[in-house]
Parts: C-alpha cells; structure tokens; sequence
C-alpha cells in the first residue's frame, strides 16, 4: 500500500500490505530459523532502513512490549480480507523508536523496520491474526536460532489477511497473494414473486370458468445461523463476554450440539450454567487470573473445568492450544467426550439419569439447569435458580437456529 491510502468498500475498509515493497527474506515453518510457530514473516527493503510501515486499517493498539518493541494493532471494526469480512488484529517488530500513538487510520505511518531486540539486520517482524485484541503469546517451542517462540495468539497465514493492491512484490515467497479487485460480495437478491391463479364460476351450471391472479412476495429463506464464536484476548488475558457476544456463543454452541443429536432443551440447561460459569466465553479463566494459584481450586474454560489442567490439557493433547479461536470446538468437544465415556458427569438421587440420556431429554429447560448443576457443576451451594431461569431464555432464543 502507498502512504495515506485509504480503499473502502460496501461500507468496510480493505486489508492492505502495510508496505509499499514486499520482500520477504523469512517465512514461518517449523524448521525456520526463528519463526517456527505461527505464521510470523519477515519483511525488509535492500539498503534501506527506518522503511515505514503503514496501518492496513482503522485500528488500536491492543498490546506492546519492550522485548522487540512489538505492537499489536486490531481493526475497530471488521474489514475485507481474503478469507472474507472479519477483525484482524496485525502485530509489528524492531522499530527502536515506535510511534506512540493508540490509534491510527488507515493509511497512517504506524511503524518503522528496524533492529530493536533480536534482529541481524534492518526488517519488520510482521504477524497476522483474526483473533480480535489479540497479543503475542508463547508456543511452548524453542526454534533452531535459539529464541523461545512467540507469536499472536490465533496466528494464520499472512495470504488470509492481506491484499497487495498497490505493493511492488520483490519477493512473495511463492505465495498465492491476491489483490482486491473490487468486486461486489453476495448481496441478498431482491423480493421476487409468484403469481397465483385463483379460479372461479361463471354461471351457476359449473360449465364456464374464469380466473384472476394475485401477486405475492417469495419469502427468502432465512440465513443459516452464526457458527463463529466470539472468543477476545488470549490465553494470558481474559474477559467476561458482553450479553450480545454471549448470545452469538449460545448459538455456536447449540450448532455444535445439535450436529450431535442433543435436544435444544439439553443445551438449554447446560448454557443456563455456562453463562453463570464463564459467560459462555471458553477462554475465560476463574475471576480471570491467568494459570491461577492453587491450581486444584481454580476453573478455566466454558464450564469452568476444575482444576484448571484438565481442560487445557485436554486441549494441547487435541493441538488447539494456545490458539484460542479454537478453544470453543475444542471445549465442545471435551463435553461431547465427557458424555459418551461417562465421565465428570455423577447421578445424584434426585437426578439419577445418565448424561447420555440428559442429553436427549425434552424436560423443561429449568429442571435440565438445576440437574447439570447438580450432576455435572457440583457447587458448593446447589440453590441456585438464576441458572434455570437463564436456561429458559436461552432455549426460547435458540430453538429455532
């Protein structure tokens, strides 16, 4: 992209390339020299230093560091990618002397490439995730520089993140770039209608017919429900869900279930508890303290797993972790094993059914809340009727999607 280049369409701002050269001098695999974990890359201009670096969107910061003088940078609203219209969050690497501001427009000197922390030459360290707010998180892997891997949480391939409008390509890796060609995405079509013939008798003798038609609007079918689910911050920093993200994880949640046979009425009770453990929101770690202390008396997740090791275990043995814009599946899928290996779940006399034949009963969505508070939650203080009042809700809200 070029300085102070704007590109908008259908009411969203376009992904750009933050630089007006791409030569990628590092790409990101497991056996790159220091970008072993996400999807990082490096750019740099032959004998050029201090190259600007432009914000590919309106944005905010959302994390820094002092390590490499990294900073994060999410879109404030979604914008156009090649993998379609979402929030992206962008991280940049080396400049010794950032700029300072919190936000930018599109368009806007954002960054510089340079050789703060740990660099053998003039580049920027670029990084690209749809994970909204999004900060560098540690992957648990050292690379064969010797650096520990860091990378944003939730990082993708920079191929799904940008467009090259306007970008003098160097070298592009060999990758597949795209540039917007400004084409219009699907837009609902407009009403369409049927005529129908309605006949009738022109004499009493039922020999002679006439007919007159009506027009009427052919109903479009409605959209097929929101299967994203909204998952903020990251594995080190966790947030309670709005009532309105909260509702679009409801709906997730309800997809994923009842792909698997379970009754909305189920899902119901389990959400009506969900919402009071976590928000719905499956990073969420208890009164969000990261990896918190004693580890035996602390919950993280949907359900609030405790202690907090069974299910971020459960989610490295499956390799969702630390990508947190996973950890929803991956939860579902914990509960989905829990049901069909009789675990975490524990009949009490007043609920005595199995979790298998919870998950298909049509009882009232209330009674479900208060038995897998029971069976699967055992609190401390089980009175507890807000959970099946809220399972109420949550049943009439998604019955239908």
């Amino acid at each position: 992209m070029k300085p102070g280049q704007k590109l908008v369409h259908d009411g969203h701002e376009v992904c750009l390339f933050p630089m007006e050269t791409m030569n990628i001098t590092q790409w990101s695999s497991p056996t790159a020299v220091s970008h072993c974990c996400g999807h990082p890359f490096d750019n740099a201009i032959s004998g050029q230093v201090r190259v600007p670096v432009y914000a590919p969107f309106s944005c905010h910061l959302s994390y820094s560091d002092s390590v490499g003088n990294t900073r994060a940078y999410s879109s404030d609203n979604p914008v156009w990618t090649p993998n379609g219209l979402s929030y992206v969050t962008v991280s940049f690497t080396h400049d010794p002397n950032p700029p300072a501001a919190t936000r930018y427009n599109q368009g806007d000197l954002i960054y510089h490439t340079g050789v703060a922390g740990y660099a053998t030459g003039d580049h920027c360290h670029i990084d690209q995730t749809f994970t909204q707010n999004a900060g560098l998180v540690y992957y648990g892997v050292t690379c064969n520089y010797g650096n520990q891997c860091y990378a944003l949480s939730g990082s993708v391939l920079p191929t799904e993140i940008f467009y090259l409008n306007d970008t003098n390509i160097v070298n592009g890796y060999g990758q597949p770039w795209k540039t917007f060609e400004g084409g219009q995405p699907p837009t609902p079509p407009g009403p369409g209608y049927k005529y129908i013939k309605h006949y009738f008798m022109l004499d009493g003798l039922g020999i002679d017919l006439g007919f007159y038609k009506t027009k009427e609007e052919i109903k479009p079918e409605p959209p097929a429900p929101s299967t994203k689910w909204i998952i903020p911050g990251d594995i080190n920093n966790t947030r309670p869900l709005t009532e309105d993200e909260s509702r679009q994880n409801w709906v997730a949640f309800w997809q994923f279930f009842k792909a698997k046979g379970w009754t909305a009425n189920a899902v119901a009770g389990m959400l009506g508890n969900s919402y009071f453990e976590s928000t719905v929101n499956p990073n969420r770690w208890e009164s969000d303290i990261p990896f918190a202390e004693p580890v035996s008396s602390r919950g993280y997740g949907l359900v609030q797993w405790t202690p907090w090791t069974k299910i971020i275990d459960w989610l490295k043995e499956k390799g969702y972790y630390p990508d947190v814009s996973k950890f929803g599946f991956g939860e579902c899928e914990r509960i989905q094993w829990e049901m069909e290996n009789g675990a975490q779940w524990i009949a009490t006399a007043t609920y005595p059914e199995s979790f298998a034949s919870f998950s298909k009963s049509t009882a009232d969505p209330y009674t479900l809340a208060i038995e897998f508070l029971a069976n699967y939650e055992r609190p401390a203080d089980p009175n507890q009727p807000a959970r099946g009042t809220k399972a109420r809700e949550i049943y009439d809200y998604i019955k239908d999607k």
